[in-house]
């Protein structure tokens, strides 16, 4: 009976053992344990247009290290490489080391491919309905393999997500003035009045604010850069990077350092002549009033901006508008930069309403193209609504979508073959990108230069008067556009942003 007795006792001992064991294990695998309450996705504007290159995870507990050695993660369906791992704050700054935090970031090394011409894991969608960018519906986030320590526990994180709606963006949120205006216009096609709605962002430093002379700098966007959200308007095209201090550092005075940024965006196109239609850059905008009326209106909410240092750039459709403005409202702007200018040189066939003819070709996206013809739209009346405006041209060689051989090359012969002055042309064999080194875009991405803050050589001026047509130009990447310099009364100026803020009305 005492056998008995004391095997039961060692048996009753022996299982309490193995119970406190198991509930031990169990309390264990429940601390090892760990979950993403949110994952946001850090967004800066590149050469290319918008990438994702951080993930930032808020834990539902403190960590104090992170090992990303064996981590995998993916963006937007695209494997991508961790390049840093680290305990952060919730806007992705790293913490001191040893410093707990509910906060781990992940860098990502950002690329560019070529082939498929966009960024794997890219956050923006290209339709090719409207030709324009927009934000993606959604943005999967998938982590796995991700050590994290707190204390003597290691944890393992696994976790998918939809970050789209948890962005970060130091580049957009230094654009802190966003609005929009409104005005009753008669469209030129239809000639019915209609109700016109221009969105604005602008860039305003603090170190401006009180002062009485700042210039302004005006960017127009290119074609997928239209619609209603300006954080399309600046991340489709580097436009941030005009806010950035290795441009803002250009444009100075006795008493100023920096420039505000005035990014408008359009609805439609820069070209829609008042069919809703991309045109060919030979006509005039149906947005031309609408946009003199918010340049206006800003620069009046605005009496610190300097009147006589208004400088208006843009990009492809930009630049066509740059060009049409500047002809419509030849005593505003100071100076004009036109990159990859789509104004057209050449009238285009239109049929009897007044629209552009097209014809099939599997050379355009949509599968049709406008038919040139050999008429004349830059006329002398154009030609000289720009002769007392300084110009500086942007275009390279190989652009196809916007040919400079009809387009920017003869508008620019024409202008110096008049005797204008203060006329310069950046011209590139093709793009190439300094963000990604070794990186060649597509030619038609030429303000890729102008946002690297590299355009500094020019064709020279007297050879182009020299040549037969457009035989004169001799595109150059080795020397950033053109063996030549912009020299205007004695001075020389080897950058397209200190000769910018060089120029006044």
């Amino acid at each position: 009976m005492k056998k008995l007795m004391k095997f039961g006792l060692v048996s009753l001992a022996a299982l309490a053992l193995v119970a406190c064991s198991t509930k031990a294990k169990e309390d264990k695998t429940e601390q090892s344990t760990i979950a993403a309450s949110k994952v946001s996705i850090n967004v800066t504007g590149y050469e290319f247009g918008p990438s994702v290159n951080k993930i930032i995870v808020q834990l539902d507990k403190p960590i104090k290290t992170v090992d990303a050695s064996k981590a995998k993660i993916e963006t937007a369906k695209s494997d991508r490489t961790i390049e840093k791992a680290y305990v952060s704050d919730a806007d992705g700054n790293a913490l001191s080391d040893g410093t707990e935090g509910q906060y781990v970031t992940l860098e990502l090394a950002v690329t560019f491919d070529a082939q498929k011409v966009t960024a794997p894991g890219t956050p923006f969608t290209y339709s090719l309905e409207t030709f324009q960018n927009t934000w993606s519906v959604d943005y999967p986030v998938k982590i796995s393999g991700l050590t994290l320590t707190s204390g003597e526990t290691d944890y393992t994180l696994e976790t998918e997500a939809d970050a789209i709606a948890n962005r970060v963006s130091a580049d957009l949120a230094a654009f802190t003035n966003r609005g929009s205006r409104t005005g009753t216009y008669t469209n030129d096609f239809t000639g019915q009045d209609e109700e016109v709605t221009l969105q604005y962002a602008a860039y305003e430093p603090d170190s401006l604010a009180g002062g009485s002379a700042n210039p302004l700098v005006i960017w127009l966007h290119g074609q997928g850069e239209g619609g209603t959200d300006t954080d399309i308007t600046l991340l489709g095209n580097e436009v941030v990077a005009l806010a950035r201090p290795e441009i803002q550092g250009h444009f100075t005075s006795e008493d100023q350092t920096g420039a505000y940024v005035l990014a408008v965006q359009t609805k439609t196109y820069w070209m829609d002549e008042g069919d809703g239609t991309n045109g060919a850059g030979s006509g005039v905008s149906r947005y031309t009033q609408a946009l003199m009326d918010t340049i206006d209106e800003y620069v009046t909410n605005h009496p610190d901006v300097d009147t006589s240092r208004i400088y208006l750039t843009g990009g492809s459709n930009g630049g066509y508008m740059t060009l049409n403005m500047a002809v419509n409202y030849p005593d505003y702007f100071a100076a004009l930069v036109p990159q990859a200018a789509a104004y057209s040189y050449y009238n285009y066939e239109r049929d009897d309403n007044g629209a552009y003819t097209l014809v099939d070709s599997d050379k355009s996206l949509s599968g049709k193209a406008m038919v040139r013809t050999e008429d004349v739209y830059f006329t002398d009346e154009k030609l000289e609504a720009l002769t007392n405006q300084p110009i500086w041209f942007l275009h390279a060689a190989n652009d196809t979508v916007v040919d400079p051989t009809t387009y920017a090359l003869p508008v620019y012969k024409a202008l110096v073959d008049s005797g204008a002055s203060n006329k310069w042309f950046s011209y590139y064999e093709s793009v190439e990108g300094s963000d990604l080194p070794g990186t060649s875009y597509m030619g038609h991405w030429s303000w890729t230069y102008f946002f690297n803050n590299k355009m500094s050589g020019v064709q020279d001026p007297a050879k182009i008067i020299e040549a037969e047509g457009i035989t004169g130009f001799e595109p150059s990447n080795a020397s950033n556009g053109g063996t030549a310099t912009a020299e205007v009364d004695g001075v020389t100026y080897t950058n397209v942003f200190d000769w910018l803020n060089a120029q006044t009305k």
